[in-house]
């Protein structure tokens, strides 16, 4: 093989590598969770929302899930940060206003790629101010997002 397509080669798999891997992080979606309450100005959620059951099953813990309240204008990001922490982080990206998404353990903004961590901290521009975050408190079978 030549130099020139041994170049062209390489860098259409990785062109084809990097595709790929985006489009299968574009089609993985958040979990919303099934049931939430309105309880003296807390969202109420179950702990069981981050068990997933698979079709074998087996039972995984996801770390991350979404509360979407219709009196909210955004939905609420629920991340399990370890045993019984969570952080709740409002899903307005503080750049422009665009909904910011959950990929894996942390938050983007599709509108201009700025990257938040798990706890809502701006880990990449053009944001610069931390998403807006929430007290959580827990109890043996609920999470109590408080919205005040």
């Amino acid at each position: 093989m030549e130099r020139r397509d041994f170049i062209r080669t390489g860098c259409l798999a990785c062109i084809g590598g990097t595709a790929i891997t985006l489009g299968l992080q574009a089609c993985s979606s958040a979990y919303y969770a099934k049931q939430i309450d309105l309880k003296q100005n807390n969202l109420v959620i179950k702990k069981s929302e981050f068990i997933e059951v698979k079709k074998d099953g087996k039972q995984n813990m996801r770390n991350v899930i979404v509360a979407k309240y219709e009196k909210l204008g955004f939905p609420i990001a629920l991340f399990h940060l370890g045993e019984d922490q969570y952080s709740a982080i409002y899903l307005e990206c503080t750049h422009q206003g665009n909904e910011v998404q959950p990929h894996g353990n942390y938050l983007v903004c599709e509108g201009h790629g700025s990257e938040f961590d798990n706890k809502g901290k701006v880990t990449q521009g053009p944001a610069e101010k931390a998403l807006r975050t929430f007290n959580v408190k827990t109890d043996e079978e609920y999470i109590y997002i408080t919205l005040a």
